[in-house]
């Protein structure tokens, strides 16, 4: 799938198209050590190479067991949407925006492309999202792709769902 889904704020148009080892492995060099750590709540400082050896296979997974869709601006990886399934209905979430795109609607357009496909209709969708993550706590309770809430909270870590498809409560 690569979808041209509107101009990006710099230069060209962001373009959403299926992940590659190589185009993940820019993704994941794009970004400071602060965001691969907070992404995946790593100790110390990761280093790029190492984060992908050791998630790269999440970081790829595709059908059957998900989708990893691919933004990208001019060729350029810019983000990353993972959705992994762990059981009959239920996705885990993951996103990693590189550093100088953050903030500009990445995540949430890689979210609406995914999520309104027919394919996860009904589904629901996990997040697991630091306390002090507020712009992903907003995307995720924003009722865009149906009921999302917070369901659980372990100390600095909070884990939202997407009731993909449900209707929002008001």
């Amino acid at each position: 799938m690569t979808v041209v889904i509107e101009r990006a704020a710099e230069s060209g148009a962001f373009v959403l198209g299926e992940a590659t080892a190589d185009t993940v492995q820019e993704l994941v060099g794009s970004c400071s050590p602060e965001s691969l750590q907070s992404r995946f709540s790593l100790p110390g400082t990761p280093d790029p190479g190492r984060v992908f050896t050791r998630y790269g296979r999440y970081l790829l997974a595709g059908p059957p067991w998900g989708t990893a869709t691919l933004a990208t601006v001019d060729g350029r990886p810019i983000g990353l949407l993972n959705l992994v399934v762990v059981a009959d209905g239920l996705v885990e979430v993951g996103l990693l925006v590189a550093d100088r795109w953050q903030g500009r609607g990445v995540a949430t357009r890689l979210l609406a492309a995914e999520l309104t496909r027919p394919r996860w209709a009904g589904w629901t969708v996990l997040a697991d999202v630091r306390s002090d993550n507020t712009p992903a706590r907003r995307l995720l309770t924003a009722q865009r792709w149906g009921v999302g809430r917070r369901v659980a909270a372990d100390g600095e870590h909070l884990q939202y769902e997407i009731v993909v498809g449900a209707a929002a409560r008001r």
